[in-house]
């Protein structure tokens, strides 16, 4: 994890810079510095929990009480032990089971304060997101993704109903989120009878989240975009299961906000046809999955229709550029 902390102290101070208004226009640059020293390790086994009888009896039995109206609460250990199965490659107990019992817990606000801290401080935990990142595609993919999953629809109950979280708790969350988004190359979308990765929807859900948030300043929510455009430039596996339009209502949303935002927005994506025109001299799988999933991201912000008159007019005048 020492390569982890470096990255994660450099993207740190990348964020103290551009809140004290000292780097913007080449941040973007200094990003892409950093997606470069992305450590690679080799694959190792990945530990999975056990899916018998305990914990599809706990979600059966859970799921009864909220259809009877009698849950009003949750044990701690209950909680950590449907969090850990979102390791399970079973879609229904990490998807269909855990996914969507949290919704209901949410919903109904079962959760004490101290247990939504807990399930904060567990989903942006190390150990959960950063799981097995920096090897090749493994299945502690379904953990990472299902954790900034669940963690978007636990900082949206805060925002709207608990209000607990200080500013110092979603500031950490940030500085886990924008490490995660470095270090995270997954691009599988549905995977065979393991159903829903998309890690990147996911992220777009946690993003769009954030941008809501008050305490965070409009440098930190600039920093978080600016980081989710870089790791999508360099991704070498093709975004197809719907991941460029949940990023692009991300974009539309965070841009309508302010228009510090749309002008970034705007100077990157000019920035990144110059790059690929360069990329496009060195033809592979991966760099033709790059030109592609731009393509896709461009289509589907021309599509919504709903940015401001400067980028609709660039979206428009590089239509033909799409490959």
């Amino acid at each position: 994890m020492s390569q982890i902390e470096d990255l994660k102290h450099e993207l740190q101070g990348l964020r103290v810079e551009v809140n004290a208004g000292k780097l913007y226009k080449s941040l973007g640059l200094k990003l892409s510095d950093l997606l470069d020293t992305v450590p690679v390790t080799p694959k190792t086994d990945v530990s999975l929990p056990d899916d018998g009888a305990g914990i599809k009896g706990l979600i059966l039995h859970l799921n009864e009480e909220i259809r009877e109206g009698t849950l009003t609460r949750i044990e701690d250990g209950d909680l950590l032990n449907l969090l850990n199965h979102l390791k399970s490659p079973d879609p229904a107990i990490r998807d269909k089971g855990v996914y969507f019992l949290f919704n209901d817990l949410m919903q109904q606000k079962v959760l004490t304060q101290d247990q939504l801290r807990l399930a904060v401080r567990y989903l942006s935990s190390d150990q959960v997101l950063f799981s097995h990142i920096t090897e090749p595609e493994n299945e502690a993919v379904y953990q990472r993704s299902f954790a900034v999953l669940i963690l978007s629809l636990v900082l949206y109950a805060d925002r709207v109903s608990y209000h607990v979280l200080t500013a110092d708790e979603i500031s950490a969350v940030v500085d886990q989120i924008a490490c995660y988004i470095i270090l995270e190359k997954d691009t599988r979308g549905f995977i065979g009878s393991n159903g829903w990765a998309h890690v990147y929807t996911h992220i777009g859900n946690l993003l769009d989240e954030l941008a809501d948030r008050d305490s965070l300043t409009r440098a930190d929510k600039l920093f978080l975009m600016a980081t989710l455009i870089e790791r999508y430039k360099q991704l070498d596996g093709a975004l197809i299961f719907g991941e460029p339009q949940r990023i692009a209502g991300y974009l539309a949303h965070l841009t309508s906000k302010n228009r510090l935002y749309a002008d970034y927005l705007l100077s990157q994506l000019k920035r990144w046809r110059q790059q690929l025109i360069i990329i496009q001299t060195s033809e592979n799988e991966a760099v033709w999955n790059r030109i592609y999933n731009r393509g896709r991201l461009i289509e589907a912000m021309i599509i919504r229709h709903d940015f401001n008159e400067a980028i609709m007019q660039y979206l428009s005048s590089v239509i033909d550029f799409l490959a």
